[in-house]
């Protein structure tokens, strides 16, 4: 294996989750979003190899994933065909515990979502790239191309939403302090 090639699988390990869940959050279907990635992942490994080992292969990347989720949105709209996220029950589980233990992972990650639905699209997008991607506001306004007060600003109205979100009763406050604590990171 090249020197390269370890370094783009060290890059893929460690970034692979985090584009996922971003492009979820655009794209609301998980193979939607694994397709995005993955071919985003293509693209930058056939075309910017040199990027592979520098520091802004990060930024890169969640910029390239979040213009490819916005390009899917788009073929989507024109072609009228919306994609559902459907998981049919094909082996079911042997013990009850672990279909339980599963739905109610699905009942929490259907609440995030709903709470980060809540935020208006460039605020929602500039809270995931700090608490998800762990970026700093620098650099999510350099990714952006905005200021960092804009980050600022977007970040506080974001946690005003989803506490104003969490105190309407819609969900257990529990998931907002989890929210803030980063538990996007792997």
């Amino acid at each position: 294996m090249t020197a390269a090639e370890r370094a783009f699988k060290d890059l893929f390990d460690r970034e692979y989750d985090n584009l996922c869940r971003y492009a979820m959050s655009f794209l609301e279907d998980s193979h939607l979003a694994e397709d995005v990635v993955q071919d985003t992942l293509v693209k930058f490994w056939e075309q910017r190899k040199d990027l592979i080992e520098s520091k802004e292969a990060k930024f890169y990347l969640i910029t390239a994933t979040r213009n490819n989720c916005i390009t899917a949105l788009r073929k989507q709209a024109s072609s009228g065909v919306r994609f559902t996220d459907t998981k049919p029950e094909t082996d079911p589980e042997p013990f009850i515990t672990g279909r339980q233990m599963r739905e109610d992972a699905d009942e929490q990650s259907k609440k995030i979502a709903e709470a980060l639905n809540q935020l208006p699209p460039k605020c929602k997008e500039v809270f995931l790239m700090v608490k998800m991607h762990g970026m700093s506001y620098k650099q999510t306004a350099e990714s952006l191309d905005i200021s960092v007060k804009t980050v600022e600003n977007q970040m506080g109205k974001a946690i005003k939403t989803l506490r104003d979100f969490v105190q309407s009763g819609a969900m257990a406050g529990l998931i907002l302090i989890l929210l803030l604590k980063n538990i996007f990171q792997a």
